[in-house]
């Protein structure tokens, strides 16, 4: 009754301090086997993120993500040794933590006035990624890109984000059953010039609902 009495003079709001939701989408390799084609060789992607807010325009996400990805040699059999025709399968998991700045203030306007249900990102962070070579190995990536967040209702988030992540090793492309040929080394070269570190791409669409309240202000 209290809060239907101020209504007229103001505005209540309520200011969420976290996110918690779950991401699908799709990823894509990208290395010594596909060095510029993008959204080729498409594997399910899915994963759980949790956001925490510094404030109305940068927040730090932490994700968990399953991503597939795989690449082959048999189109351009003539940029390889021998010609040889390597194909490869693998699952990542990855795991990483990022900084993001929204572009506008992001928010429920009808609770808080001046901040915006739509509202274009950018991120960058830190992550490590595991996966299946010749053994199981884990590697550290670097993530950026761009995504899109929605405010659908006062609690309730939408969005779609792009993201690559820069990896540190060159063997997600290994296949263990070749004749000595592997893509981390297609050339011979024994130096590190001559040598592409793996990537991989994730676009995301992700659904997140807001929890921790901290506490109703009064906008007038």
């Amino acid at each position: 009754m209290a809060v239907l009495l101020l209504m007229p003079a103001g505005m209540q709001g309520q200011k969420y301090r976290m996110e918690l939701g779950l991401m699908g989408g799709s990823s894509f390799y990208m290395g010594d086997a596909n060095n510029d084609q993008l959204f080729v060789n498409m594997h399910p992607s899915f994963g759980v993120m949790a956001r925490y807010h510094l404030n109305d325009r940068f927040s730090i996400k932490a994700n968990a993500i399953s991503a597939g990805i795989s690449g082959t040699t048999e189109e351009n059999p003539e940029a390889y040794m021998n010609g040889e025709d390597i194909h490869f399968d693998r699952q990542l998991l990855d795991a990483g933590i990022q900084l993001e700045m929204n572009f506008y203030n992001f928010g429920a306007p009808d609770y808080k006035p001046g901040s915006s249900r739509i509202s274009p990102y950018i991120l960058l962070g830190l992550g490590m990624t595991g996966y299946k070579s010749d053994k199981g190995r884990v590697c550290a990536n670097i993530p950026f890109g761009l995504g899109l967040k929605v405010k659908g209702t006062p609690r309730f988030n939408f969005g779609c984000e792009w993201a690559f992540r820069k990896t540190f090793t060159d063997d997600l492309d290994y296949v263990d059953k070749t004749a000595g040929f592997q893509l981390q080394d297609s050339w011979s070269g024994n130096g590190s010039r001559n040598k592409n570190k793996d990537w991989y791409s994730v676009l995301m669409f992700y659904v997140s609902y807001d929890i921790g309240g901290t506490g109703s202000k009064c906008f007038r």
